[in-house]
């Protein structure tokens, strides 16, 4: 299983763009891909979403790696890894700015549609367990931070890294399997 986290340009995976991609394979949790790159052509930029993963304008800008370019060496670096399924915390965000960065591109897509969610995974953990959790306007307000914080893992601390968030979530899926 790849357990990934990507940071972006902003929310919409038609107008954003990918900034960075962090990965771990969980049944390797040492086999790790990081990269940043530039923003995607047309991409359009929320300065909102720049507060949260860290990056700026200038940084943007100054990254010499294109976005097709780190979306090749995503792919490549999955080549000898077994277990292809993607997961992640609210993955379907990740999956759906790799689908659509391949798509404009025209990579081929190696990774299904089958998604393993840390969320859902969690959702139902708390339910289980009568475990109070967070409401947003009545919707599952279930963050990493939440989930982490339950399970006594290290607080992240200033902005979030794609790298150290998929490691957060691929530890997250291991202590939860044990409960």
């Amino acid at each position: 299983m790849i357990v990934l986290d990507l940071k972006t340009s902003g929310l919409d995976p038609l107008t954003h763009s990918i900034l960075s991609i962090g990965a771990v394979e969980y049944d390797n949790p040492k086999n790790i891909f990081y990269g940043e790159c530039t923003l995607r052509e047309g991409a359009v930029v929320d300065l909102v979403a720049l507060e949260i993963n860290g990056f700026t304008l200038d940084h943007i800008k100054s990254t010499k790696k294109s976005c097709e370019q780190l979306l090749k060496e995503f792919l490549i670096w999955t080549e000898t890894i077994k277990h292809k399924t993607i997961a992640g915390h609210n993955v379907w965000f990740d999956a759906s700015f790799l689908r659509e960065g391949f798509k404009f591109y025209h990579i081929k897509w190696a990774f299904r549609h089958r998604y393993v969610d840390l969320h859902s995974i969690f959702y139902f953990h708390c339910l289980k367990h009568s475990i109070p959790f967070p409401l947003n306007k009545g919707i599952s307000g279930i963050d990493l931070d939440f989930i982490i914080t339950y399970l006594h893992l290290k607080p992240r601390e200033g902005v979030h890294n794609a790298l150290s968030d998929a490691q957060l979530t691929c530890e997250s899926f291991k202590i939860l399997l044990q409960k």
